[in-house]
Formats: C-alpha cells, sequence, structure tokens
C-alpha cells in the first residue's frame, strides 16, 4: 500500500510539473517576438512551422495565438474570423500584461473591421487603450489611433478623424518612425481641407518640410499633392507652377497624383496641359478617384468653353457623388444600430455586474456575521476556563473586525449612485442585521439576542449550503487566493474546509462543525497537495498566512 502511495504520489508531482513546464517551442515562440516588428515575414515563416497541438500551457498557446496574428497582420493577410486570435482573447482577458491586453484588443479590432463591423472594432480599440493604457508599446498604440482615424474618415467624421491621426502621429515620432508621422500628419491635413479649414491645413503640411529627405517617394507624392491643393486655394500661379516642376522632378511617375497636377494646371489656366495629363487614365476601379477625375475633367471642358462635354461630365460626377453619400449613409446608419446595440449589452453587462457585486457584499456580510456566531458557540462548547480571557480578546478582536467591515459596506453603499434602488435597499438590509448584532453585543438585549440568533441558526442550518457560500464569498473577496488552492489541484470541498480556517477556526474547531469522521483525511490530503510535511506549520496558520500573502 505504501509503494502504491508513493508512485501515486510520484505521479501526482510529475504531471504538475509537466503542467508548469514549456513545450520545445517555446524559446523559438519567445525570439519571434524580438524580430516580429522589424522582420515579420521572418516571423510568420517560423510561427507557421510550429504545430498549435504541440504546445502545452494556455500562456504558450496564447502567445503564439496573439505573435501569429501580429504576423499575418504585418504580411497583409487580412483575417476575418478569430480561430486563430481566440486563445489570446481567453488567456488575456483575466491574465497577462497590459501589452498582451493592448496588442490582443487591438488585433482583435482589426478582425472586426476586415469583418466590416466598424461598431465592434471601434470597441475593440477602446478597450484597447483602456488596458493598454500602462503599456510601452508605443507603435501598437499609434496604429491603434490609425485605424480609429480610417473608420472616422469612412464616415466622413473629420474631427474625430484628426484628433486620432494625430495621437498617432505623436507616438510614431517618439519611435523615429517618420515615415509613419509624416503620413499621419499628412491625413490630418485632408481633414482640415475636407473641412476648408486651409489655414490649418498649411500649418499641418508644414510641419512635414524637415523630414522630406527621410521619407518614401509614395508619402512625397502625397506631400506634393497635398501642397498643391492649399496653394491652389490661394490662387498663386507662380508658387503653383512651381511646386508642380518640384512635383515631376522630385516624385517617381508610380507615385504621381495626376489628378492633383490636373487641377493645379487647371488653376494657372493651362487646361490643354490639364487634359493631355488625363487621357488615357483609368479610374473607374475606384468611386473615389473617379469622381476627383470627373470633377476635373469637368473643369477642364468649362475652361475650352465645351459647356455641353462640361455638363454631361458634371451629371455623372454628381451621380456617383449620390451614390457615395448614400453608401456613407448606410455606413453611418450601420454604425449607429451597431453601436446602439453594443450599449443595451453593455447595459445588460453592467446589471450583471451589480448583482454580482450584491451577492458578493450579502455573502461577505453573512460570513462576518456566522464567523462572530460560530466563535461565540464554539468558544462555549471547547474552550476551558483557563483560556477564557485570550478568547474574549479573540472576539473582540473580531468584533472590530466586523464593525470594520460595516462601515466598509456602508461606504459602498454611499457612494456607488449606479446602484439600482433594489440593490441599494437589500445592502441596507445587510447593514441593519449587522446593526442588531452590534446591538446584541453592547446592551445584551435578550429579545434581540433570540431574534439575530434565530436567522444565524438558519444560515448554519445547511453546513452544505454555508460551506459553499462561503467559498464564493472568498471567490469575489480574495480571487488570488482560491485560485492559489484551485491551481494546486485542490477539490470545492477541499477549498471549503481551506476557507474555515481562513475564517480564523483552529483544526478542532474546524472538525467540530462539519461533524466528519474524515476531517483527519481531508487535512492530510490538502496538506500534500500544498506541499506541507507533518513538520511544517499547522494548515490553520499556514492558510491564514497565505491569505494574507495573497
Amino acid at each position: 500500500m505504501c509503494m502504491k502511495n508513493y508512485w501515486l504520489t510520484l505521479s501526482f508531482i510529475i504531471c504538475l510539473a509537466s503542467c508548469n513546464s514549456h513545450s520545445p517551442h517555446w524559446e523559438a515562440i519567445s525570439q519571434v517576438e524580438s524580430y516580429i516588428e522589424e522582420r515579420p515575414d521572418s516571423a510568420l515563416v517560423v510561427l507557421e512551422q510550429i504545430d498549435p497541438s504541440e504546445l502545452s500551457s494556455k500562456e504558450e498557446k496564447a502567445k503564439y495565438s496573439l505573435l501569429y496574428s501580429m504576423a499575418l497582420d504585418k504580411n497583409f493577410v487580412d483575417k476575418t474570423d478569430f480561430e486563430i486570435l481566440q486563445p489570446a482573447i481567453d488567456y488575456y482577458e483575466d491574465n497577462g500584461s497590459a501589452t498582451d491586453k493592448l496588442r490582443t484588443l487591438y488585433y482583435q479590432g482589426r478582425i472586426y473591421q476586415n469583418a466590416g463591423n466598424d461598431a465592434l472594432a471601434m470597441e475593440s480599440y477602446v478597450n484597447a487603450i483602456n488596458n493598454g493604457e500602462t503599456s510601452d508599446d508605443i507603435l501598437t498604440k499609434a496604429r491603434l489611433h490609425v485605424a480609429q482615424g480610417n473608420i472616422y474618415t469612412s464616415l466622413l467624421k473629420w474631427e474625430s478623424a484628426n484628433e486620432a491621426n494625430t495621437k498617432a502621429a505623436e507616438y510614431f515620432y517618439q519611435k523615429g518612425k517618420i515615415d509613419s508621422y509624416v503620413n499621419c500628419l499628412l491625413k490630418v491635413c485632408n481633414g482640415h481641407i475636407q473641412n476648408s479649414d486651409y489655414d490649418k491645413a498649411e500649418v499641418t503640411v508644414h510641419k512635414c518640410d524637415d523630414y522630406l529627405h527621410e521619407i518614401s517617394n509614395n508619402k512625397l507624392g502625397k506631400y506634393y499633392s497635398a501642397l498643391l491643393v492649399i496653394q491652389i486655394h490661394k490662387g498663386d500661379d507662380e508658387i503653383i507652377s512651381t511646386t508642380i516642376e518640384k512635383y515631376y522632378k522630385c516624385v517617381s511617375e508610380e507615385n504621381r497624383d495626376y489628378i492633383a497636377i490636373a487641377n493645379a494646371y487647371v488653376a494657372i489656366n493651362d487646361s490643354n496641359k490639364a487634359l493631355n495629363i488625363l487621357i488615357d487614365r483609368d479610374y473607374a476601379s475606384n468611386i473615389n478617384q473617379e469622381m476627383r477625375y470627373l470633377a476635373t475633367l469637368a473643369g477642364i471642358y468649362e475652361n475650352q468653353g465645351n459647356h455641353k462635354l462640361a455638363l454631361e461630365t458634371y451629371l455623372k460626377y454628381y451621380e456617383l457623388h449620390d451614390i457615395e453619400v448614400y453608401s456613407i449613409f448606410e455606413q453611418d446608419t450601420q454604425f449607429v444600430e451597431e453601436r446602439h446595440s453594443l450599449e443595451l449589452r453593455n447595459i445588460q453587462e453592467q446589471e450583471t455586474k451589480n448583482r454580482i457585486i450584491l451577492l458578493s457584499i450579502i455573502l461577505v456580510s453573512i460570513l462576518l456575521v456566522i464567523v462572530v456566531y460560530i466563535r461565540g458557540k464554539l468558544k462555549s462548547r471547547t474552550i476551558q476556563q483557563a483560556h477564557a480571557e485570550q478568547e474574549a480578546e479573540r472576539y473582540r478582536l473580531l468584533y472590530e473586525q466586523m464593525e470594520y467591515e460595516k462601515d466598509n459596506l456602508s461606504e459602498l453603499l454611499s457612494h456607488n449612485n449606479d446602484l439600482d434602488n433594489n440593490i441599494r435597499r437589500i445592502i441596507a438590509q445587510r447593514i441593519e442585521l449587522l446593526n442588531k448584532f452590534f446591538t446584541v453585543y453592547i446592551t445584551n438585549n435578550s429579545e434581540i439576542s433570540l431574534k439575530v440568533d434565530k436567522e444565524l441558526d438558519e444560515l448554519l442550518a445547511n453546513k452544505d449550503t454555508f460551506m459553499s457560500s462561503t467559498r464564493l464569498a472568498f471567490a469575489g473577496s480574495h480571487p488570488n487566493f482560491i485560485k492559489y488552492l484551485e491551481d494546486h489541484n485542490l477539490t470545492e470541498r477541499e477549498i471549503e474546509y481551506c476557507c474555515l480556517y481562513a475564517l480564523g477556526l483552529k483544526g478542532k474547531e474546524v472538525g467540530s462543525y462539519i461533524k466528519m469522521r474524515s476531517h483527519f483525511n481531508i487535512s492530510s490530503d490538502v496538506r500534500k497537495k500544498l506541499g506541507l510535511v507533518e513538520s511544517d506549520t499547522n494548515l490553520g496558520i499556514y492558510i491564514r498566512k497565505l491569505l494574507i500573502s495573497l
């Protein structure tokens, strides 16, 4: 029998060790994080060679899940489902660092955005900002604000888009990502132009002047396009002509915005050049580009005196314009509806949280009353006269603790105005129950004492219910304590047993209360699972120290 127990214990220890260890892939996964930003293609190759079924712990699967999603996004693979990211979403909701939470919620938002659900995407981005506030991952914060800016831009909400892109620009500048910094400034500039605020647009575009030698040719083309729009509004032909020359000289053909250049030629009354630039160019694949093309072409025909072609072109432009406006209106309506649905869901979730808070408060308040009551009952039955003074002191300390907790409940009631009236009423009733107990303690009023005794006797009548509610109370008020016991594979019954010690009961008192012949066996099993040997401190002291430390 002893040999059998030995092998069982050894197997259990080996099982525990294997649960806490990492798979052989852990080192490769950890290394990927260090170079995924600079070499996302290499990161994707490494991650795709790993079989997820070979990963051991939830932490490992979550890390792999998050990095794989990051690598796909950085390699322009747009996912529209959560098959890959889900382990990270599940794990980092309650675990991980602020950076883990920030990244997970950001990429969750990217998936929603890829799937066309901007409302859920925006909710994910807002949660990412809140949960990742202390994160030092500046680049993810920057990209998050860019993503928000893109949603606002699609809805033509230019002020909100400018605010998001301005924040993104600041983050990119912190990390020395000048190309991205300038790109965000140009988006802000475009927002000001759309709002017809050309003074702010000019100030913004000139913030880019010192970095023109550091940015890509593509961004340089966007810079000159924005500059031309502003100069066209000012109407200085000489400056416009100079900028056109710089545009052709500095920007390669594939990065030129020929519609912007054609508009510039129209502005300086060179319609023939403007028309030659637009001839044989196809913009039908993009509705926004086609609208710009038609508006410019109509202006060219009008300057040339060809009013018939100008009218026909304007009509085509307004036909597309109406389609685009309707599309944006429909998208905005859908966004509002989705946001409303989310708000309703959040209200329901808040109501659920209020009920959980209420349950925790009720359980804790009842628990505190029972602690004192059990201590008084057990003291009168088991403690000898020689220990009466010592036990009286313990009883007094418990009373003070009760008073402190009652004050906390009163404070909670007075400061949580978001609790509904029913919840506030029930909390007030629990505080009144505590007040009755204090009245008995102070006045020794036998009539009140009988009523309180009856209430408490009813609570203690069902030991299973009491011990289960005690465990739930500790789960709400001391989640780390309960998680520690769960992580050491204690059963619910064993956790409830430990909670009696956490209340302040001694071994004999626990045994007297539960009246179980297996009391010693439970104690022995709990000690083994917690790694305590016979020479270690007694279980009650260990549990109470553990509760305090966690």
